[in-house]
């Protein structure tokens, strides 16, 4: 799947992208460092070439800063820098995955190393995680083909990333 170009989705009413009554979800899968991980795609505004951020003083390191997007002010967070994972030097295939809170309207920008594509996953064959490990980001895993995918729960990620307060008061 290619991202030269800017990528619409979910506030188009794509009945495609919707979870279908077959216990099914389109997600987006994209990596980050040499991991690969999978959000709904109803939960993304769009999907963004990697421009440089303004700076944000006073932010934690994973914050990249902020970009402006047709007049909306989006904060940019390093996913790889954020779960503490190695990301790819050099890259250039680099975008910026702009999601939002499922009951509110907050969004976030995710500094991804780069998008693979669009996959159906079939929700009774995600297996749970704990959080005791310390994945509270994590709502499971799905195995797709050899790989081990892993499922952003993007609502813990939003409240950790933007904080508890920013949320209900966008809801």
């Amino acid at each position: 799947m290619s991202v030269d170009h800017k990528i619409q989705t979910g506030q188009q009413g794509d009945k495609a992208a919707a979870p279908s009554g077959n216990g099914r979800e389109q997600m987006i899968i994209f990596t980050v460092g040499e991991q690969r991980y999978c959000i709904p795609i109803l939960r993304i505004r769009e999907i963004r070439e990697f421009e440089s951020p303004t700076y944000l003083p006073h932010c934690p390191p994973y914050v990249e800063g902020a970009i402006n997007i047709r007049g909306n002010i989006v904060t940019v967070v390093n996913l790889a820098q954020y779960l503490g994972t190695a990301w790819q030097e050099d890259n250039e295939r680099r975008v910026v995955i702009i999601i939002e809170g499922s009951t509110s309207r907050a969004t976030c920008g995710l500094l991804v190393d780069s998008v693979i594509g669009i996959t159906d996953i079939v929700l009774d064959e995600i297996q749970p995680i704990s959080v005791d490990g310390g994945a509270a980001e994590l709502s499971g895993l799905v195995s797709i083909g050899e790989r081990v995918i892993r499922i952003l729960q993007l609502d813990t990620l939003l409240a950790r990333l933007l904080g508890a307060d920013v949320i209900s008061a966008a809801g």
